[in-house]
């Protein structure tokens, strides 16, 4: 459904397609399932890689990278990859265990001696392995660095605080943190950034000369695409004006890159290292991401694809028989998914910049890879726009009870002014809410948005068609009946408490 939004497509070819080449037939088919899935999902902009042994044989950029000025996706565009970062960060540690200067089965905090976790089985055990294949058995906590200030630092000093969802080593739980502390490890030994220590080692060899990793080095450069979001009315697109990402995050998913760029990393993984003739990184530092260590999906959804099993930075499976290795990444509505073909010396690149056609991330390069080697029709599309609006419907179900449950009439048990205040928690640092025009003000991080009354004394944010995420507040009194904590959860985080500060 486009809800009146008038897209008009741009088909910018900015790579020559070789004549010859035994894929170059299907390039045509390919254009049209990417024009049509674009008109389905309501994406303003996508660009695509296809890599087959050491050339990139095509890249395209199709719509709007900037809606409002009419500028086109280029392969030259940048975009943030998100966790197609970890492939990098996970690279350049095997590259550095090839070198001599750190092992990736030893104990971290040999390396890293300031990094404390939450129990002596952690501080005692945990490796680079275990962190780069999501195994020790700590949640997400992705609320530490979700539109965090502070620096990679101060985020590993909240690790201490971070208690374990399952035993270590036990099964698969994916952490951005550990991939943030691996990076710092790397600092440890290097005695440089992990910005430094992909530069140098990946970003200079394979001339990734316009990928970057800050946003303000990515506005600089110029050539970047904004991403959009529906309203809830779905009647136009917007851009996104709330922003996750945080330096802190870093080796976990902050590397912006193209489809050129992106070509050259794809090219040097597929041919074991070999790029332009120079073996710019180690065989073995490649095969080493390649070995599984945990398993990522016990069940699967889809009798095409396998179990799949993580392995450092990147995840293994089959699909329709067809080895492969992929990943995905997810930020600030910029969705993509990353694949390699190892045996059909394959590789393809996808990222877009629609929020509502998030759920497509994980499949998005397959009808691509079904036209390239004549697989067969599978409506990969059809079947992810099912679950998209079964779930959209299943949301406002529950938003629905959650307003079913509150009592009308109530009244909060305080003055307003007695809920102002700043409130702190050791992950997660401050939260302040300010009373101002008769209002509550909720304020954390980068957010600022009024609270409104829920019942008793729990409130509530309501962004309507805004991008920031909501928020629901309890305010707790001590025994003397003063308020003096909040209880929420923050972006799918446990509940927690913020105790206010005298």
């Amino acid at each position: 459904m486009h809800r009146g939004f008038l897209f008009s497509f741009l088909l910018l070819l900015t790579v020559n397609v070789f004549g010859q080449h035994p894929y170059a037939k299907k390039f045509p088919i390919i254009d049209a399932w990417i024009d049509s899935v674009m008109k389905e999902w309501n994406i303003p902009g996508l660009a695509l890689g296809i890599v087959y042994k050491d050339q990139l044989i095509y890249g395209k950029g199709y719509g709007y990278r900037d809606l409002e000025k009419k500028l086109p996706v280029e392969t030259t565009t940048l975009f943030p990859i998100a966790s197609n970062t970890k492939l990098f960060t996970a690279t350049a540690a095997c590259m550095l265990a090839e070198e001599g200067k750190l092992s990736l089965r030893r104990p971290v905090k040999e390396y890293f001696p300031a990094l404390n976790f939450h129990n002596d089985e952690l501080n005692a055990r945990v490796t680079l392995i275990d962190m780069l294949s999501h195994r020790t058995g700590l949640p997400r906590y992705d609320g530490i660095w979700i539109g965090a200030t502070f620096n990679r630092k101060e985020l590993v000093s909240k690790f201490a605080y971070m208690q374990p969802q399952i035993g270590f080593r036990e099964g698969y739980i994916y952490n951005n943190m550990m991939f943030s502390a691996a990076g710092m490890v790397m600092e440890q030994v290097t005695g440089k950034s992990w910005e430094e220590i992909i530069r140098q080692k990946i970003f200079e060899p394979l001339g990734m000369n316009a990928s970057c990793f800050t946003t303000e080095e990515m506005k600089k450069y110029g050539n970047y695409s904004l991403a959009y979001f529906e309203t809830d009315s779905g009647q136009r697109l917007l851009p996104k004006q709330y922003e996750a990402q945080s330096d802190a995050l870093g080796p976990a998913g902050t590397i912006k890159s193209s489809v050129e760029d992106m070509s050259r990393w794809m090219i040097a993984l597929l041919n074991n290292g070999m790029y332009k003739g120079k073996q710019v990184i180690p065989k073995k530092a490649i095969d080493q991401t390649l070995e599984p260590f945990t398993v990522a999906e016990k069940t699967t959804r889809w009798d095409e694809l396998s179990n799949a099993l993580y392995c450092l930075g990147r995840s293994i499976q089959t699909y329709k028989g067809i080895k492969m290795s992929s990943h995905t990444g997810s930020i600030d509505g910029f969705y993509s998914q990353l694949v390699f073909l190892p045996q059909q010396q394959l590789s393809i690149f996808i990222i877009f910049n629609a929020v509502e056609a998030s759920s497509l991330r994980p499949i998005i390069t397959f009808p691509v890879i079904d036209r390239l080697l004549g697989l067969g029709y599978t409506p990969w599309s059809q079947r992810y726009r099912t679950t998209y609006l079964t779930e959209k419907e299943r949301g406002k179900r529950i938003t629905d009870s959650v307003r079913n449950l509150q009592i009308k009439n109530t009244k909060p048990s305080h003055q307003l002014s007695e809920y102002a205040g700043t409130y702190t928690n050791n992950i997660y640092g401050d939260i302040t809410i300010e009373h101002s025009n008769g209002e509550l003000v909720f304020n954390f991080r980068r957010q600022r948005s009024v609270l409104k009354h829920f019942h008793y004394d729990q409130f509530y944010t309501d962004n309507k068609d805004s991008d920031a995420p909501d928020f629901r507040l309890y305010f707790l009194t001590n025994d003397k009946g003063e308020i003096d904590r909040i209880s929420t959860r923050l972006y799918g985080d446990p509940q927690t408490e913020f105790i206010k500060k005298q």
